[in-house]
């Protein structure tokens, strides 16, 4: 069942002001002689948006300086906050994901090797199919304290992973057709440092549009952002009309995580290639559109 997150942010808040004062009695150490305290999760998000977002999936990391290693995962934030989680005292780096599970149509990796800055495991997200287009997911990092006997609450600021492309043809003939692809995707993204991998995929499927009404529109698809390395993303559109097809390449700016990239370009300025520019309409949404048209870009 899905859950909002505030009531998760609620539920957390009067968890930890209930009991603040009477960790030590919850129940005996797991952990033999070791001190230890109680650890509860709150969760914010990055972007106001995104508030109000169903979530069904959640996994925590919590890793210490004394190689303390250990996976907390819940079905839903509401089962992360109905417990605390008692672990021995100390200084602790964690990792959350949200919604990136196999039937989310991720592939979340968890390594041996670990972060040299905060003892994380390396664990890289990747999409199961690149243009499958899947639901938005989120990932934060947080550094909590534990004391002897204490709550501790470990605050997670969630991020956007994936990027999000529209784009919308105007002025075209009815029954026209368009598909999209995009390239330099990158294959995935290291979540604990964070680092966009510099190995890309080419050819990842946006999705096709049949015109009508004049407006050809591939809407809202999700996708892993521009590689590393690369400046510039590049989308392939196929448009048909009247059994002739046009393929234009189009020379755009890259994809940053979390961002949504609208283009916007008319039917008769499409070329074999066009340069495009971005124009941002707030801080996760940008604008993309046709500066001109190149028909031969080296020169």
């Amino acid at each position: 069942m899905k859950i909002n997150i505030l009531g998760t942010i609620i539920a957390l808040l009067v968890l930890a002001s209930c009991h603040k004062e009477r960790s030590h009695e919850y129940w005996d150490s797991e952990y033999g002689d070791r001190p230890v305290g109680y650890l509860a999760f709150e969760l914010y998000w990055d972007e106001y948006d995104d508030i109000l977002s169903p979530i069904d999936g959640v996994r925590i990391t919590a890793s210490g300086a004394d190689g303390f290693l250990k996976n907390y995962d819940f079905a839903s934030p509401s089962d992360a906050a109905d417990a605390l989680q008692q672990i021995p005292e100390g200084t602790y780096n964690l990792l959350v994901t949200v919604d990136m599970s196999n039937k989310d149509g991720y592939i979340l990796t968890q390594s041996d090797a670990l972060n040299a800055a905060n003892h994380l495991p390396l664990t890289t997200a990747a999409l199961s199919v690149p243009s499958s287009s899947p639901h938005q997911a989120w990932y934060g990092i947080a550094t909590a304290t534990v004391n002897n006997g204490e709550i501790t609450i470990a605050r997670f600021q969630l991020k956007r992973l994936l990027s999000m492309i529209s784009i919308t043809i105007t002025g075209a003939p009815d029954g026209a057709l368009i598909t999209a692809t995009a390239s330099h995707v990158a294959q995935n993204i290291e979540l604990t440092t964070p680092t966009i991998s510099a190995a890309s995929i080419d050819d990842v499927s946006l999705g096709a549009a049949t015109g009508s009404g004049g407006t050809l529109t591939i809407d809202s698809r999700t996708l892993m952002p521009t590689a590393f390395g690369n400046d510039r993303t590049i989308i392939t559109l196929c448009t048909t009309s009247n059994g002739v097809t046009l393929t234009s390449t189009i020379d755009a700016p890259k994809m940053d995580p979390g961002r949504y990239y609208i283009m916007e370009i008319a039917y008769d300025r499409l070329k074999a290639y066009i340069y495009t520019s971005g124009t941002d309409i707030n801080d996760w949404q940008q604008l993309w559109t046709a500066d001109g048209e190149i028909l031969n870009p080296d020169e």
